[in-house]
């Protein structure tokens, strides 16, 4: 491709997709993986989705082969497994968990399947996690799925979004920005964003325009994981391709792949864009490519594309930020293209999830075994007539009236009464135990997701025990989200004002996270009033501590209210002399120092 042809493309940037009439279409847009395939041509009346890198064309999307793509397998095998977990639906995890097949790579631990899950009586059993054994025949499924994965991921995005962060720029109109950003549903954003990440360990924010929605401006938009196919070297995100499933009926999958990536050699001019292609193929495989027009919520890009399949941002660097959920990643960690994403608060908990929702299920056997009883004698027993024998009804609760004869020792009924104990306390203690060791291998304290410490106490002691939670809380703000959010508001703003040509300079905001525990108002009063008896803090001080969301001027108009409130101070100290008979015109008797007389 020439220069100048490149150099058009960045003047034209994003304004071609404002510049078409508003036309209804999905909001998620997904993208696809590079390969270095040299295009020559498809012979399918597609555009060839052309990228020039390094001075030769190449493909950024397949047109055959295996989906997911090979490389990324060992990911979307565990983001499978842990999609299962977080959803919680129990035909779900049967899907994923029974059947496997046998396999000599390392996967993880609900994939490693051991030649004793096929054999069949008491060691094919036991040899089995819950979820991967058979479901007994002619019974119902009595297995019970405690929610405690998804728990845990809200309580992970609770931990660091209980309190929304404080956005501030030096900047008016970057201020203004921020502010109705935060009016738009930011903070509701970033909340579903860090549930999603504690699940899959990496989430992408990108800003999105819809004129639909906002005719005016961008929106922030989530990614998760299990919808990404990243490009990390050494730690920095290079490109990505988002892609989203359109239409799947029976064995064939309608795919839309989006492609983001910048383009152009170092120390050139770059160029940053998105390239589209729509595919059709099976849930194991890509597929061809077909027109943007095979399905009404791709029809619009057919207008929004140049001739080679793609839509400039504007921007010269990528439109998408990566926002890790904690490292070093230790599944992939040998693995060249997966060894930086990020690591997910599931990974190696899979197995105490399954102990618990066994821990679980055995007590509510327990509880229906246990169930009262009533015995009788065969002869008390209702024959359901010549050669069809007799039955016992065990869910059966009320009985008529038996005409029977006293027992041969004369004693009462011959009908007992048979109610075994509940080992409830043995079950439960279990059980906690269990979540424990998954909280805290996620990084949590298990009164974090309430176990313990019901009892009002002070932020001081929440914080004391749950240590670990407030420590991990600081890592993941401190080594992700701050700098993560920071580099995403600057990029909304980069968008928006290459898009409609209007808008403040971009620059990087100032993003800080409040304490997610905060003190009951009496013990803040009581700290005040004691500080103020010492007479080491001033009132502006008091009014922040006591109000740490207000603004500059809330806390002025405040301090020149109290100090208004107040009296106006009186001088007593002649009149106290007076009082105790002193003159204050009479000499003190004091020599004056030498050199004044």
């Amino acid at each position: 491709m020439p220069a100048s042809s490149k150099i058009k493309r960045v003047v034209l940037c994003i304004v071609c997709l404002l510049s078409q009439e508003a036309t209804p279409r999905p909001v998620e847009h997904t993208l696809l993986p590079t390969t270095s395939t040299t295009v020559t041509g498809s012979g399918t009346g597609m555009p060839d989705h052309l990228i020039w890198k390094g001075g030769q064309a190449v493909m950024p999307m397949p047109t055959e082969g295996a989906w997911p793509p090979p490389a990324y397998v060992p990911a979307y095998a565990s983001y499978r497994d842990w999609d299962a977990w977080y959803v919680g639906n129990t035909d779900r995890l049967r899907d994923v968990y029974n059947g496997r097949g046998l396999t000599s790579n390392s996967l993880p631990p609900s994939q490693r399947v051991r030649a004793s899950q096929y054999a069949g009586g008491l060691v094919g059993t036991l040899s089995r996690w819950l979820w991967g054994a058979p479901p007994p025949q002619g019974q119902r499924d009595g297995r019970l799925h405690c929610p405690l994965p998804a728990d845990l991921a809200r309580t992970a995005s609770n931990l660091i979004f209980s309190e929304p962060p404080k956005l501030t720029a030096d900047d008016v109109e970057v201020q203004t920005r921020l502010d109705q950003l935060v009016d738009d549903g930011l903070n509701a954003t970033l909340l579903h964003a860090a549930e999603a990440n504690s699940v899959f360990g990496d989430v992408y924010l990108r800003p999105v325009i819809d004129r639909d929605i906002y005719p005016d401006r961008a929106f922030p938009d989530v990614v998760h994981a299990d919808g990404a196919l990243p490009t990390i070297r050494w730690g920095h995100l290079i490109e990505v391709t988002f892609w989203s499933t359109i239409l799947q009926e029976g064995q064939t999958v309608l795919r839309l792949l989006e492609h983001h990536d910048v383009v152009g050699d170092p120390g050139t001019t770059r160029v940053g864009r998105i390239t589209y292609a729509l595919y059709e193929g099976s849930p194991t495989h890509l597929g061809r490519a077909v027109p943007y027009t095979e399905h009404p919520a791709t029809a619009y890009l057919a207008d929004l594309v140049d001739a080679e399949g793609s839509q400039p941002t504007g921007l010269d660097r990528l439109d998408v930020v990566r926002i890790p959920n904690a490292g070093p990643q230790r599944l992939w960690r040998t693995a060249a293209g997966l060894k930086h994403l990020g690591q997910s608060d599931f990974d190696g908990n899979e197995q105490w999830f399954d102990s618990v929702d066994e821990g679980w299920t055995l007590w509510m056997q327990e509880l229906r075994l246990a169930r009262a009883r009533i015995l009788v004698p065969d002869y008390m027993l209702q024959s359901k007539g010549p050669g069809q024998g007799a039955v016992f009804d065990a869910e059966r609760a009320v009985f008529t009236a038996l005409n029977a004869l006293p027992d041969d020792k004369g004693g009462g009924s011959p009908i007992t009464m048979t109610d075994f104990p509940i080992r409830h306390v043995e079950h439960k203690a279990t059980i906690d135990a269990l979540v424990e060791v998954a909280l805290r291998h996620a990084g949590l304290s298990s009164q974090t997701l309430g176990e313990e410490g019901e009892v009002a106490v002070t932020a001081t002691e929440v914080q004391a025990r749950e240590r670990q939670s407030f420590t991990t809380r600081g890592n993941r703000i401190t080594g992700a989200w701050r700098p993560g959010i920071a580099k995403y508001l600057e990029l909304h703003l980069a968008v928006e004002r290459a898009a409609f040509r209007r808008g403040p300079e971009p620059i990087l905001p100032n993003v800080e996270f409040g304490d997610s525990v905060s003190e009951a108002p009496e013990t803040v009063a009581r700290t005040l009033q004691l500080l103020h008896a010492a007479e080491a803090i001033s009132v502006e001080t008091k009014v922040r501590t006591l109000h740490p969301d207000w603004d500059d001027t809330q806390v002025k108009q405040e301090v020149d209210r109290i100090k208004g409130d107040q009296p106006a101070p009186i001088e007593v100290g002649g009149a106290l002399g007076a009082l105790a008979g002193n003159d204050p015109d009479e000499p003190t008797g004091e020599e004056a120092p030498p050199g004044e007389e």
